[in-house]
């Protein structure tokens, strides 16, 4: 069920965060902290507590710890916009560590839920920080909830499941942290595989929620209970969890999950040719007010009516719900489509932005090296000037000195520092060279750009220095995947490129197969965890696109974009039907 970060998220930010402990030991500080543990079971009247308490005789720390309890109820006035606001706000200006992880975890259901996919990403890396920084925080379980959802919501159940796992693997974590976790989880292995899943997976989840009395997630529960038997084929089970779950829906009217529990019934009863039974579901369906705001279940609706037509030979009706039910499928496709899209343009500019960081670190890196040699040239000049009669073989020393020198900083100049490989700019001119080269005498060039997919989850999962090893191991694979005389280097983040001449566009192309799947064989474990690492490629040829080089980067990296667009972990050739 895929509402789940909708409904959930905001029941998360609306319920979240316990709190155990005042932040300051003053009245108003055990004032504050009681509000906070009733403001889940009293909402109102928590509310009207705090708001009579005078923000002037608070101390700093306490107005903070005010400011996020203002801005947490203003949840409930329903204005996220205004939420989001006041949360980003309160992060100017705290430094408290505790705050601080609480207002993130809130802050990116929020942005979640209102799609502001940059923004978000951005808060989650500084949440991971925060987390890393303070691995003992009262809050953890919450906050790795909240990065589990976000990652639900942009299609990264993987993720997900990693962050659920790691919030239930908290010795403190207390029954309603514990209910949503066990559901995230849940919903995790649901997109993941059905198949994995086994009757004491709903039976555990179940007794924990229960225990917490969520009466929401129960229902969550038990509907993907519902499609697990139903998958099974076991539909009397299946009707059997219906008619219970109903009934405890019906309690508190949730649309959503109503029209969900009516889709159910009626593809069961479908399932078990009791037509009249499937249609009359279908159509409670279709008499819901909101349906159009749930296009996935209007889907499946128009999908039994169309069944049930074609069986009572009402061909007419049955073309009619098929054409319906194509073009809300186009609908669903084309807006699936673009926040793809946009969630993909969201992570490449957090990525430039980190990249950019990373290159000012190493010419920052590089400006501190040149300086600690110009002193040691000056030193010894000194003494060179002190010692008269060691003249000349302080002159025959620094010949050398110098020469080592030069060297060294041709070394920096043209390498990248982690990889040891070339650099963007060194790798730019040694193509350039070679493109002039082939051109003169009549030759192809195949340029190959390879980039690490979801690179950003290793960092986020294992940590940076597992990333930098996965850097150096992939760059390492593809120098030993190509020619002595291939061009290797690394283009920025994890961008490599290689260049070589090439008989023709096919060799270009096998030799870029030949990277990726030597990248697929790398064994991680050897790291101290167990990932997959793949890349995706674009290959480009001077026969294709010419002899200058930027026409033959933009073929390779059109290339690139078609391989990240049709799964990752594959290569493309760049061709002309691509530009069109």
């Amino acid at each position: 069920m895929h509402r789940l970060f909708c409904a959930s998220s905001v029941l998360f930010f609306v319920l979240n965060l316990w709190t155990h402990s005042a932040f300051c030991q003053t009245n108003y500080s055990f004032e504050l902290a009681d509000i906070d543990r009733g403001r889940l079971s009293s909402p109102e009247q928590s509310r009207e507590r705090l708001i009579a308490i005078p923000m002037s005789a608070l101390s700093s720390d306490e107005r903070e710890y005010y400011q996020y309890l203002s801005a947490y109820f203003l949840t409930f006035d329903g204005d996220l916009d205004a939420v989001i606001t006041e949360y980003s706000a309160l992060l100017e200006i705290t430094k408290n560590a505790d705050i601080r992880i609480r207002t993130l975890s809130s802050l990116i259901n929020l942005l979640g839920a209102k799609k502001q996919w940059q923004e978000g990403f951005y808060r989650v890396e500084e949440l991971l920080a925060l987390l890393q920084k303070y691995p003992e925080s009262t809050y953890r379980p919450a906050a790795y909830i909240a990065l589990a959802l976000i990652y639900k919501q942009i299609n990264q159940p993987e993720t997900a499941l990693h962050f659920a796992e790691r919030a239930l693997s908290l010795e403190d974590i207390d029954l309603f942290h514990k209910c949503l976790s066990m559901e995230v989880k849940l919903d995790s292995i649901v997109s993941l595989d059905y198949k994995q899943l086994v009757l004491s997976d709903f039976t555990e989840t179940d007794a924990v929620c229960n225990a917490a009395d969520l009466d929401y997630e129960l229902v969550n529960i038990a509907i993907w209970k519902i499609k697990w038997l139903k998958q099974q084929a076991r539909y009397q089970e299946a009707l059997n969890v219906v008619e219970l779950t109903l009934v405890q829906t019906e309690k508190f009217r949730q649309d959503s999950q109503l029209i969900d529990l009516y889709n159910e019934y009626a593809s069961l009863y479908l399932a078990l040719k009791q037509y009249d039974k499937a249609q009359q579901y279908a159509e409670l369906v279709a008499g819901f007010d909101n349906i159009d705001s749930f296009v996935g279940d209007k889907i499946k609706m128009y999908d039994v009516l169309r069944q049930i037509a074609e069986v009572k030979q009402d061909f007419n009706q049955a073309y009619y719900y098929l054409n319906e039910k194509l073009a809300l499928e186009k609908s669903m496709f084309e807006s699936k489509l673009a926040n793809e899209m946009a969630i993909q343009k969201a992570w490449f500019e957090v990525d430039a932005k980190q990249s950019q960081i990373e290159l000012l670190d190493k010419q920052n890196d590089l400006l501190k090296t040149e300086s600690q040699l110009t002193t040691e040239q000056l030193e010894n000049s000194l003494l060179a000037l002190s010692l008269v009669s060691l003249l000349l073989a302080t002159l025959l020393f620094w010949s050398f000195r110098s020469r080592k020198v030069q060297a060294k900083l041709r070394y920096y100049a043209h390498t990248d520092g982690l990889t040891k490989i070339a650099n963007r700019g060194f790798f730019t001119e040694s193509v350039e060279s070679l493109l002039s080269q082939a051109q003169k005498n009549n030759n192809a060039v195949s340029l190959i750009l390879l980039d690490l997919d979801h690179f950003k989850n290793i960092n986020d999962t294992y940590g940076h220095q597992v990333g930098d090893w996965a850097l150096i191991q992939v760059a390492a694979t593809i120098r030993d995947s190509v020619t002595e005389n291939a061009i290797v280097g690394r283009l920025g983040g994890e961008e490599f490129g290689v260049a070589l001449m090439v008989q023709d566009s096919s060799v270009g192309l096998r030799i870029a197969e030949e990277c990726r799947q030597a990248i697929d064989n790398i064994d991680t474990n050897k790291s101290g965890y167990n990932f997959k690492l793949t890349v995706s490629a674009g290959v480009g040829c001077s026969s294709h696109a010419g002899y200058k080089l930027d026409n033959l980067y933009a073929a390779a990296d059109l290339a690139l974009y078609q391989s990240k667009q049709y799964g990752r972990n594959r290569v493309y050739e760049y061709s002309a039907s691509m530009a069109s």
